[in-house]
C-alpha cells in the first residue's frame, strides 16, 4: 500500500511517500522545504499570516506530489509551533480550505513515540537499547527505549529556531542549555545514542558528507559548533553540506546537540533519518 505523510515543523515541511506491508517501509519520494513556520511564535504565541502562506502552499505542492506518486492515503502531522501558537486553528482551517487534508497537531509526548516507533523499524535498530535525541525547529525530544518499549521520554521546547530567536550570544545560549540539560536529562541511563531531526542529519553532512548510520563524536561535534559560530551568516550559507536556508540557525541547533552529548556523558552518536514520518507509517492503518 502506497501512504504519504507530510510532517510540519517549525522550521521545515516534509513529505514522505512510501510503499508499506508487513511493517516493511520502501521510501518513493522523500522531500523537505524550509518555511520557517515558527518564525516568532516563542515570542508572540501567534503563526504570522506570511508564515501560514508559504507553509499551507508548501503542504498543497506536497499532497499533490503524494497523490501524483499514487500514494491512496495522506497524513498530515504538526508539531511544536502548531502546538504552541494560540492561532493555531486558523493554520490549521487554511490547510484544510487549500488541500482538503486535516492537520492532526501532536503533543510532545506523541511526537517522541512516533519518532522512537520511525528509528527502531530500522532493522538496524529494533533490538538495541538506544537513547534517541531528536533536535528539531521548535523542540528537542530525548526517548531512551529498547525493542519497541520506551522506557523514558522528555520533549523540550529547545528547538533550533526557538534558540536562535531567544538568545542573541552564544555565551547567553550555551549557560542556559546547560542549565537545562542537567536538570531535565537525569534518569537517562546508558545506551546507544541516535540522532534524528534537521539539525543532526545537517551536522553529519558537514562532517562527514552522508546522513543515515553516518555519525560524529563530542569533539568533532564541539569543533564544528565552535567554527560555525565564528563564521558570519554569509560565511556559512558556504559551507558544503550546510543548506543555505538553515545556516541562521545550524548554531543553535548544534549547540543543543553538543550541551546534551556533554550532559549525557556521550562521546559519539550515530545519525538514523527515519524519525516521525515513518514512524506515522508504521501504525495501523
Amino acid at each position: 500500500m502506497r501512504r504519504a505523510v507530510i510532517d510540519i515543523g517549525t522550521n521545515t515541511v516534509k513529505l514522505l511517500v512510501a510503499d508499506v506491508s508487513g511493517g516493511g517501509i520502501i521510501p518513493i519520494v522523500s522531500k523537505d522545504a524550509a518555511v520557517r513556520l515558527g518564525q516568532g511564535v516563542d515570542e508572540t504565541r501567534r503563526l504570522s499570516r506570511v508564515a501560514i502562506a508559504r507553509t499551507v502552499q508548501a503542504i498543497a505542492d506536497y499532497a499533490a506530489d503524494a497523490r501524483e506518486h499514487g500514494a491512496i492515503e495522506i497524513k498530515v502531522l504538526a508539531t511544536s509551533a502548531a502546538r504552541d501558537a494560540d492561532n493555531r486553528r486558523e493554520f490549521l482551517d487554511a490547510v484544510h480550505a487549500k488541500t482538503g487534508l486535516t492537520v492532526e497537531v501532536v503533543t510532545g509526548q506523541r511526537e517522541a513515540e512516533l519518532i522512537f516507533r520511525g528509528v527502531t523499524s530500522d532493522p538496524v535498530w529494533s533490538t538495541d537499547r538506544l537513547l534517541l535525541m531528536d533536535v528539531g525547529g521548535g523542540s528537542a525530544e530525548f526517548i531512551l527505549g529498547r525493542a519497541g518499549q520506551i522506557e523514558r521520554l522528555v520533549s523540550l521546547p529547545l528547538g533550533a529556531v526557538r534558540m536562535t530567536e531567544r538568545f542573541p550570544t552564544f555565551p547567553q545560549l550555551a549557560g542556559f542549555l546547560r542549565t537545562t540539560l542537567r536538570r531535565e536529562l537525569t534518569g537517562f541511563g546508558d545506551a546507544r545514542l541516535v540522532a534524528t531531526g534537521g539539525t543532526n542529519t545537517t551536522l553529519v553532512r558537514i562532517l562527514k558528507g552522508k546522513a543515515d548510520h553516518a555519525g560524529f563524536t563530542l569533539d568533532e561535534v564541539r569543533a564544528i559548533v565552535m567554527k560555525l559560530n565564528a563564521m558570519s551568516l554569509d560565511e556559512r550559507r558556504r559551507v558544503p553540506g550546510l543548506p543555505p536556508e538553515r545556516a541562521a540557525i545550524i548554531v543553535a541547533g548544534g549547540a543543543v546537540v553538543l550541551f546534551a552529548m556533554e550532559t549525557l556523558g556521550a562521546h559519539e552518536l550515530t545519525v538514523s533519518v527515519r524519525g516521525l514520518r515513518y514512524g506515522v507509517l508504521c501504525e495501523p492503518e
